[in-house]
């Protein structure tokens, strides 16, 4: 959705004069001026076009704003110069939005490898199954008839609210008539598009509503309204707005004003000026106020110090007359992401939208079932309320059986309804809780005959013997064209239940080891306890020489993690200077490089087993960074290239500490090699995709 429009999350900038002193993208992207930052960052990269952090930010602000196809194309440039963790997920998360789903699991699973919490780690590794299933099964039977509501504008609509069960309040930039005295604030600058502000329209039955209007009648705030909520009496509203007013300028470090959450009460049919809460703070922003069913306490979005990620959602208990100090929901509930829009049903059931839970895209709502004061693990709600897009924003009557929510899936925020009842709301999602072991065929789930036995599996390293994790085994029934996928476990094992009478074709595949098949029957055998079966997966050795041949003329393909050894880069005992006999090889690197501009890689360094343990991790490391500055001084980017050095640790050969060998051995052993850190071109072989097809 627009940045704007999702969540208020804006803080505008309040200050035109610091504005016009610091006219650089950074300074428009601190100051969440995301349009105008983006036409800043383009000019950027016109002479800069490695400019890593530029092109981060670009892909950002075009992914707060909504624009998950131009966020896709500047992430896919941005994760090859800017590495931090941040990039990956971002990519991933819009690759998903844009239903590019084993993609999506390609980068979920690079960021699980760099996420710096365990939590999130697990979370990107349940994501790459979620990603799988929906490239498998699609997006899961449809529980709900949803369509748009009656008094959508042109422009946005979102975060509906019940004053009644028969009337909506929400937020929205449609055309209003304001006072004489604010009529020139219309327009907020930075996005180009009206002030949000609150507006109600009454139920009239048979899905039709009155025409929306404004709902506070008497006032106009010079900034934005946000979503909002009502007490049971109906006489006090709490909602979000800016902290800051044009006479009122409360500002946070960076000069911006940030979003807070107001009250107003109803008095003689007139709203009094709104008062802030005991917890609003101009430093952060507090925002999207849901309230119990007795009001005694309310649960709303933050970025405060001390989250988890983004915005957390926090609850607030009613103490007296004032509210008390805001408490973190918890891990269960927050991510390292967005958590926002919560809204409480009349049992205090909690819904919202979080970007980093298990979903289909962009924000999704969740629900989490409230009992004994605690809730319980938020669940996806499912297709087709929630889409590849934000959908957020969700409100459902006392009575469970009319639902609302809002979403961008068509451009534009607008608001949906569906029908319900209870039961339809507590039940699980079916798609999002399938097995990953689950039997396909055309798309749709089968039983598996009763007939079956066992099959015990284990992909090894065909060289070592040693046994592979994270492998991938596509399993084909030549019966009636079923395949299942599996990922080995840490023993490299898989395993599965498979009808007996039958013929098998199984692929293994794992990044820098060449595809294998393997052909299994289980007709007329009746193993015990299993069938087993082992597939030996050979790793990839390849040289700079053959990278460079034209796949035509038998190439090897490029993989993420494929090692490259310069096999005729070598070094004086003792010295971590490029021999004149070593420029040719890295040369031949430095133009695999400029072939392929968007790799990157780390150069490894390694010695013999002569001298000291620490010695040679030291002479290592100076022989890594003496081939790096080689690359770098011919004008390979910096950014593209890492080093390190690994002293005696990974021998080519037998001649280890105290085993007498010759000095060409002992050379063997001192050479670098190249690691694959990145391609975006991987090829997988066609053998193997030929008899998966």
């Amino acid at each position: 959705m627009n940045k704007i429009l999702l969540t208020l999350f804006i803080a505008l900038l309040a200050s035109s004069q610091i504005f016009a002193q610091k006219v650089i993208a950074e300074t428009k992207y601190e100051h969440y001026s995301y349009q105008e930052a983006i036409k800043q960052y383009k000019r950027t990269l016109k002479k800069d076009k490695n400019n890593g952090v530029a092109l981060f930010n670009l892909g950002n602000a075009y992914r707060l704003n909504g624009k998950t196809a131009e966020a896709e194309l500047w992430f896919s440039k941005a994760v090859i110069f800017y590495p931090e963790p941040e990039c990956k997920l971002y990519y991933a998360q819009t690759l998903l939005s844009n239903k590019k789903y084993l993609k999506a699991k390609q980068w979920f699973n690079s960021y699980s490898k760099v996420a710096d919490a365990e939590k999130d780690k697990k979370l990107a590794q349940d994501m790459m199954l979620f990603c799988q299933d929906l490239n498998d099964f699609g997006e899961g039977e449809l529980m709900y008839e949803i369509k748009e509501v009656d008094f959508n504008g042109e422009d946005f609509d979102y975060s509906p609210c019940f004053y009644t069960d028969s009337s909506l309040v929400f937020v929205s930039n449609r055309e209003v008539k304001t006072t004489k005295k604010l009529k020139h604030t219309k327009i907020d600058k930075w996005t180009g598009q009206r002030y949000m502000k609150l507006f109600v329209a009454n139920y009239s039955g048979n899905g039709s509503f009155s025409e929306p209007e404004k709902l506070f009648k008497e006032t106009d705030a010079f900034f934005h309204e946000g979503p909002a909520v009502f007490n049971k009496n109906r006489d006090i509203i709490y909602y979000t707005k800016n902290t800051g007013e044009r006479r009122n300028k409360n500002l946070d470090d960076n000069k911006n004003t940030r979003l807070g959450i107001y009250q107003s009460l109803l008095t003689t049919g007139v709203w009094t000026e709104p008062e802030p809460l005991s917890f609003t703070n101009h430093e952060y922003t507090v925002q999207h106020p849901a309230l119990s069913s007795d009001e005694n306490f309310m649960i709303f979005a933050s970025d405060m110090p001390g989250g988890y990620g983004g915005n957390d959602l926090y609850i607030s208990k009613y103490q007296g007359n004032t509210w008390g100090v805001p408490e973190n929901m918890g891990g269960d509930i927050n991510t390292a992401g967005n958590e926002a829009f919560p809204f409480l049903d009349s049992y205090n059931n909690l819904y919202f939208s979080s970007d980093l839970q298990i979903g289909f895209g962009g924000l999704d709502i969740f629900k989490s079932f409230y009992s004994d004061g605690k809730w319980s693990a938020p669940e996806n709600f499912g297709t087709p309320v929630n889409s590849s897009k934000d959908d957020f924003g969700f409100a459902i009557t006392s009575d469970w059986t009319r639902g609302y929510f809002s979403s961008n899936r068509k451009g534009d925020d607008n608001i949906y309804t569906f029908m319900s009842d209870y039961d339809m709301i507590v039940q699980k999602n079916t798609h999002l809780n399938k097995k990953k072991n689950t039997v396909r065929k055309n798309n749709k789930i089968k039983n598996t005959p009763e007939e079956k036995l066992y099959i015990c599996g284990t992909v090894i390293n065909r060289k070592y013997k040693t046994k592979l994790r994270g492998a991938t085994v596509k399993v084909i029934s030549l019966c009636e064209g079923e395949e299942i996928e599996y990922i080995t476990e840490a023993d490299g094992a898989f395993g599965f239940q498979a009808p007996k009478n039958c013929d098998y074709v199984m692929v293994a595949s794992k990044n820098n080891f060449k595809d294998t098949i393997a052909k299994v029957s289980t007709v007329g055998i009746n193993p015990d306890p299993c069938l087993e079966v082992i597939i030996p997966l050979t790793f990839m050795e390849t040289t700079i020489a053959d990278l460079l041949k034209e796949e035509d003329q038998g190439g090897v393909q490029i993989v993420n993690g494929m090692i490259i050894e310069l096999k005729n880069i070598y070094f004086d005992l003792d010295k971590y200077f490029i021999r004149s006999d070593a420029e040719q090889d890295l040369d031949n690197l430095y133009d695999l490089l400029i072939k392929y501009p968007d790799m990157k890689g780390e150069l490894g360094a390694h010695t013999d087993s002569r001298a000291p343990y620490d010695y040679n991790i030291t002479l290592s490391d100076n022989r890594a960074k003496a081939a790096v500055v080689y690359l770098t001084k011919k004008g390979i980017a910096k950014n593209r290239l890492t080093w390190k050095g690994y002293g005696e640790t990974k021998l080519k050969n037998r001649c280890k500490d105290g085993v007498e060998c010759s000095e060409k051995e002992h050379q063997r052993n001192r050479r670098i090699e190249f690691k694959v850190t990145y391609f975006d071109e991987t090829v997988y072989s066609k053998e193997a995709k030929r008899y998966v097809e």
